[in-house]
């Protein structure tokens, strides 16, 4: 029975990596900038952390870690727009794969009358390894025959790169992005890593008069050109004053699984926990995922206006 459900979660996984390869995590809002390079800065100097512990107690089951920095050099680097600059780093883990994504993040934004508008591109680089350490699965159809005798680790790096475009304004924000554009071919695995399309937007609105309540909808929408995954967040944030928020919300992600967020911000500092409950044929073995963020910022303040007067108005 044992070895029956390994075979069938590693056929499980293989499709799950040569499907939808990019990782999904529940707190994208707090993400943006790893998979829309046109988002990086726009939060200030920020570190982010995100770990995903994804089919609790199934065996092998997915893993991810995800580290953010990045600055906006609105102050340091004097230009009609603004310029932010960011390093995004994530390590996926799937049974005897691993995936490790490490990129620097460009963008520049224009102020406009009806908002602001960014485009933004991420260059860097794509591992993936596998551990030669995995147990073949005995059926001769589950994995790729290329890959299914290995008895050392091997692991190949691919240049890897991001592009996309971000527009926000009072009312919420909408943006566009790829990831993979290079598409590269991992020869010793038989693995290809997948273009992936991005589709994000969000708003928020007070609830009557309340100014200190506040509710954030948002959408995420990942493709691969096959397939699609549409997750659907929602916020409410009450205000504290003195700089604290505390903020509860749900999630559901179709044929995949629903749960429940909640969280905090402390002055610059926010964290968060999300817990899900599987909809897909995985829950009959696992028990949900889990969720941390943790969020630090600093905004810097406003560039100085420099103003000059025509000397005749003086005279």
């Amino acid at each position: 029975m044992i070895k029956l459900l390994s075979t069938f979660f590693l056929i499980s996984a293989s499709c799950f990596l040569f499907a939808q390869q990019d990782r999904q995590l529940t707190f994208y809002s707090f993400d943006g900038m790893s998979f829309n390079p046109a988002i990086t800065g726009f939060k200030g100097y920020t570190g982010t952390m995100i770990y995903r512990n994804q089919w609790d107690k199934v065996e092998n089951a997915p893993n991810t870690t995800l580290f953010n920095v990045q600055g906006n050099l609105d102050n340091i680097i004097h230009v009609p727009g603004a310029i932010g600059l960011g390093l995004s780093f994530n390590n996926d883990a799937i049974g005897s794969v691993r995936q490790n994504n490490l990129k620097l993040n460009g963008a520049y934004h224009i102020q406009t009358p009806i908002g602001k508008f960014s485009a933004g591109l991420g260059l860097g680089f794509l591992q993936m390894a596998i551990d030669g350490e995995w147990i073949t699965p005995t059926d001769p159809i589950a994995m790729d025959p290329t890959i299914s005798n290995l008895v050392n680790k091997v692991a190949e790096t691919k240049f890897d790169f991001n592009g996309g475009l971000y527009y926000t304004n009072r009312l919420g924000y909408i943006g566009f992005s790829t990831t993979h554009l290079a598409e590269a071919d991992y020869q010793q695995m038989s693995y290809t890593s997948q273009r992936h399309y991005y589709v994000l937007a969000g708003t928020h609105f007070n609830v009557g008069n309340n100014r200190q309540f506040e509710l954030k909808p948002s959408v995420l929408i990942k493709a691969d050109g096959a397939t699609a995954v549409f997750d659907f967040n929602i916020r409410a944030e009450y205000d504290l004053m003195n700089s604290q928020t505390v903020w509860v919300g749900a999630t559901y992600r179709f044929s995949d699984g629903a749960g429940l967020m909640a969280g905090m911000s402390l002055g610059d500092l926010s964290f968060g926990y999300a817990l899900e409950f599987m909809t897909n044929p995985m829950k009959v073995w696992g028990s949900g995922s889990h969720e941390l963020m943790i969020q630090y910022s600093i905004f810097p303040p406003a560039k100085k206006i420099i103003r000059t007067v025509c000397p005749h108005i003086l005279m």
